[in-house]
């Protein structure tokens, strides 16, 4: 297994090689053996394994997190990796979840990650979290993250919520029923007034210092202490070289916090539909089902060949491929992005025509 020979574990609970792979973090006093002891028997998801995800999996890995559920709709692309240090260049075209899991095994393979190929909604996203100790945000949507905040909420799992843009981040820890929840400082804001990296950009720098703020506050929660930035906003400047916390208190009318919000069930055919803007303005179209479809990729990849279009890459868990100027990916948990055709109508023709 990468050159490492794994042998049985020791009367300490770890292998040799485990206690050598950790052995400058067990000498911290805030670790020692039992902190690493609750780490290894931790399961932490990580919603979204883009900017801000990709550095935190590397660290919660590294750092020897046992279980991690990783939780992205996307594919690799090639804009992703002056930022997405996670990914390579031979990557490009895969679930963004099998290159994740592929590469956060070999950092560390004495882990186990979980790979989940869906787009979070207000429907799903209490089965996405459940049975986490702990959920990280490293969303880029706030209609996700307010479907991960009401989740956590309603499950009582604490969320570690983190956001970046151009030279600016910001973090906070949320404890349900002990501090605001994300509705009680950002609530109601719409992604359509928003701006996105794809149009303002984002420094490399920023993304791995609010990422390093969310896992420090994560190791915490799983070592048992409290976390700083419980009712805390942290805010990051690089351009001042500025970090700010601001005091946050719940909201008095906040349904969330209050428990008023009746949970979304969707039903299991129920597909979502969002448009957003791709390289060069052109229309990209996000088909998110709510439940997992468990596509035979074989069968899709036949679909594909018949239908003229060239196949650019086979993973084990999404295919991409081309034609002309329309491309496009389908994961095998139903979720389809077709890029390049004129209008909605024309996307879900073809996406039906793959589907069958």
């Amino acid at each position: 297994m990468n050159g490492i020979t794994m042998s049985n574990p020791t009367s300490k609970g770890f292998t040799e090689e485990e206690l050598d792979y950790y052995s400058r973090q067990i000498v911290l006093k805030e670790f020692g053996l039992e902190g690493q002891r609750k780490l290894k028997k931790a399961k932490v998801c990580v919603v979204g394994a883009g900017g801000l995800g990709s550095p935190i999996l590397t660290q919660l890995a590294s750092m020897g997190v046992g279980n991690i559920r990783v939780v992205d709709r996307d594919v690799v692309e090639i804009s992703n990796l002056q930022r997405q240090h996670l990914y390579g260049v031979h990557q490009i075209g895969l679930p963004k979840v099998e290159a994740a899991m592929d590469r956060l095994h070999r950092i560390n393979p004495f882990i186990e990650v979980e790979p989940v190929p869906l787009s979070v909604t207000y429907g799903n996203a209490e089965r996405i979290i459940e049975g986490a100790d702990i959920v990280v945000d490293g969303l880029d949507s706030m209609a996700a993250r307010y479907a991960v905040n009401r989740a956590c909420q309603r499950s009582g799992t604490p969320f570690v919520h983190g956001a970046v843009i151009m030279q600016v981040g910001n973090a906070s820890t949320i404890i349900p029923g002990e501090t605001a929840c994300l509705e009680c400082f950002q609530g109601g804001i719409d992604d359509a007034d928003l701006p996105s990296c794809a149009v303002l950009g984002v420094h490399p720098s920023v993304i791995s210092l609010i990422a390093s703020v969310q896992v420090s506050e994560t190791i915490r929660l799983l070592l048992g202490e409290t976390p700083v930035l419980a009712n805390k906003l942290l805010f990051a400047d690089l351009r001042e070289l500025s970090i700010e916390k601001v005091q946050l208190a719940k909201a008095e009318n906040c349904q969330v916090c209050s428990g008023y919000l009746e949970p979304i069930e969707a039903a299991p055919d129920e597909t979502r539909v969002e448009e957003i803007c791709g390289r060069e303005g052109r229309r990209v179209w996000i088909f998110s089902p709510e439940y997992e479809m468990e596509l035979d990729l074989e069968l899709i990849n036949d679909k594909l060949d018949s239908l003229g279009y060239t196949i650019t890459v086979k993973g084990r868990l999404g295919t991409s491929f081309e034609k002309e100027k329309v491309k496009g990916s389908v994961l095998v948990s139903g979720v389809t992005v077709i890029e390049g055709v004129r209008d909605r109508g024309a996307a879900e023709k073809l996406r039906g025509q793959i589907l069958g």
